[in-house]
């Protein structure tokens, strides 16, 4: 048995993405120092995720910390070196970050109607429907139960 959950919020970057959901309570960062280009392998001290790989996960996660080289390193992480997520989802998509995304060509969502770093857990299949920058994004969640 399956609970399906849909969520409705804001498109920051658009296209279609399906998958394996990791999820941060923390932020992050996709600097090449803390997210390596050829790993995809989460690299920051102290972190919950920790030793966890992005690889075609949707990461959902608060917000981005760090410096511009996070939007290359988003983009050189899933366009050149293919250890980047499929999509990201955010409580709020930083400025950083969206431009990430657009350059690499996958989903970046915010402002849901509920909390994605709550009602989103590991594991958890997600599909991102974002037609058009700034229009209504549609975010389903499946859970097995």
């Amino acid at each position: 048995m399956e609970d399906q959950k849909v969520f409705k919020g804001i498109a920051r970057s658009k296209g279609f993405a399906s998958g394996e959901a990791l999820v941060s309570e923390q932020p992050i960062s996709w600097a090449p120092f803390t997210i390596p280009n050829d790993t995809g392998i989460i690299s920051i001290f102290e972190h919950k995720l920790n030793g966890q790989c992005v690889k075609d996960r949707i990461v959902v996660y608060p917000t981005v910390y760090g410096s511009t080289t996070g939007s290359m390193g988003l983009f050189f992480k899933v366009k050149e070196s293919k250890v980047g997520p499929k999509a990201i989802i955010c409580r709020q998509v930083h400025p950083i970050d969206i431009g990430g995304a657009i350059a690499a060509e996958i989903p970046a969502v915010d402002s849901l109607d509920a909390d994605p770093v709550d009602e989103i857990q590991t594991g958890d299949w997600v599909e991102i429907q974002a037609d058009q920058v700034g229009k209504e994004a549609v975010v389903t969640v499946t859970r097995k139960a």
